[in-house]
């Protein structure tokens, strides 16, 4: 049974705390609405979030501040799963008792059978109307599908940083690489092999679990191939786009023969294969490894809990995977991830659309994002300065980001079933030394193949 926690402007129960703040901000509301037909008659919106933190505090913001702009809405909040929004969900979407905004991860099966079914609203018009494509940053090739626009992301997370530890990595005189990106596998093989030599491990990642293996393909990867064959790549698995790369193609040889590369010259911790994200992270905030593989939840995360419980004796720093080509180079991936969405059968679609079209404003980014301590807006027009109270490590990736520029990932853009779920398992196996560069990349290609003859 879902969890229903409602707000409203008459004083309903509100889903959770709101900052004085972000009241303040009230007075400041521009945004035009989209539809002078919505009317002052009371509407009841249902939106979906899932069980954590984070997604109820950033829709508390957002909801406040709209039901402030429209009296006449109150707001209903249903929470699922992290193990429902990508399965289950489905039948809810489809039914009569479908939520107005709904809660879809954009690498689903889930997503990727509403879109086939055509059961999910276009936001052409909220896309159009705020110049919303181009302001969020990178773009995204999940967000547009056959021409149209069925979702808006919640938030970025950036992912493939490799947060540093100052303090090891001078102890084992080793050298971190100028510009924080390392320049070559060999580089940073070199790095990893000095940090063992003092004790460390070079890098620690979960090797267990469903997504590091396969996250480090998606920053290398686009190092090897052209722009061209990258966006072919992400839409390749529709019937209806012509393949004009192939995954046996050298680029992507490459790629799997560097992650292999990086396995087999022992710059992972340990016992990697057997550890999850979890205790990853706790080997590298412990002190024992040079580096972690991570995201940029972990400063506002498990780094300022295990520093409040002084398990974290040092202040990290972060740097960049290398390329699998030398002279390329590789970038931070974002990741949109939990979307939303308007089902075909949403009772009160114009309201919703006129919330979604807030919730990706600038000003609903900064409320229900940046100033509720969720993340990193999903836009990238929102000032600096509005940062200054995110911690210090999401500043320095924001300005990384700007400066260098990040890159869509291919496991974060196309569906699970084809993309991280398949080729996880597969990298994984190259990590143990079970199989080789060449054949993961004829899996891949056959895998491909029956996509497109027989569909996810």
């Amino acid at each position: 049974m879902k969890k229903k926690i409602g707000v409203s402007a008459k004083g309903g129960r509100a889903l959770i705390a709101i900052p004085a703040a972000i009241g303040m901000l009230f007075s400041g509301l521009s945004v035009v609405p989209a539809s002078a037909a919505l009317g002052t008659a009371p509407v009841t919106l249902t939106v979906q979030y899932e069980t954590s933190a984070a997604p109820e505090v950033r829709w508390a913001a957002i909801g406040a501040a709209f039901i402030k702009k429209y009296p006449n809405v109150t707001i209903k909040y249903e929470a699922i799963t992290n193990e429902a929004k990508g399965g289950p969900n489905l039948q809810v979407l489809n039914s009569d008792g479908a939520p107005d905004i709904a809660l879809i991860p954009l690498n689903s099966n889930v997503y990727t059978q509403m879109v086939k079914a055509k059961a999910l609203v276009s936001l052409n018009a909220i896309f159009a109307a705020d110049n919303t494509a181009k302001r969020i940053g990178p773009p995204s090739a999940a967000l547009k599908q056959g021409g149209n626009y069925y979702a808006v992301p919640s938030s970025v997370a950036y992912y493939n940083i490799l947060w540093t530890n100052p303090l090891a990595v001078a102890r084992a005189g080793a050298t971190l690489p100028k510009g924080n990106q390392f320049s070559s596998v060999d580089e940073l093989v070199t790095f990893a092999s000095k940090c063992n030599k003092a004790g460390y491990a070079g890098l620690a990642i979960g090797g267990k679990t469903n997504f590091q293996a396969s996250w480090m393909f998606d920053s290398m990867m686009p190092s090897a191939v052209t722009p061209a064959a990258f966006n072919n790549y992400l839409n390749s698995y529709k019937p209806d786009v012509p393949v004009t790369a192939k995954w046996t193609d050298v680029g992507i040889v490459k790629t799997f023969e560097a992650l292999g590369t990086i396995a087999k010259k022992g710059v992972y911790q340990k016992g990697y294969l057997g550890m999850d994200l979890d205790q990853a992270t706790a080997y590298f905030t412990a002190g024992k490894s040079c580096m972690l593989l991570g995201g940029s939840w972990m400063p506002g995360g498990a780094f300022k809990a295990d520093t409040d419980k002084g398990t974290m004796k040092f202040v990290p720093g972060f740097a960049v995977l290398p390329p699998a080509v030398k002279g390329g180079k590789s970038t931070l991936t974002p990741y949109y991830g939990d979307a939303n969405a308007i089902p075909i059968k949403s009772k009160n679609q114009e309201w919703a659309l006129e919330l979604l079209r807030y919730s990706i404003s600038d000003e609903g980014q900064l409320l229900g994002v940046v100033k509720s301590g969720v993340g990193v807006a999903a836009v990238t027009t929102i000032a600096k300065a509005e940062y200054a109270s995110s911690p210090q490590l999401v500043r320095d990736v924001i300005s990384f980001v700007a400066k260098y520029g990040a890159q869509s990932g291919f496991t974060s853009e196309v569906p699970g079933a084809y993309g991280q779920q398949y080729l996880n398992p597969l990298i994984q196996k190259l990590q143990e030394g079970k199989t080789s560069a060449k054949e993961i990349a004829a899996i891949q290609q056959k895998e491909l193949d029956r996509v497109r003859k027989s569909g996810l």
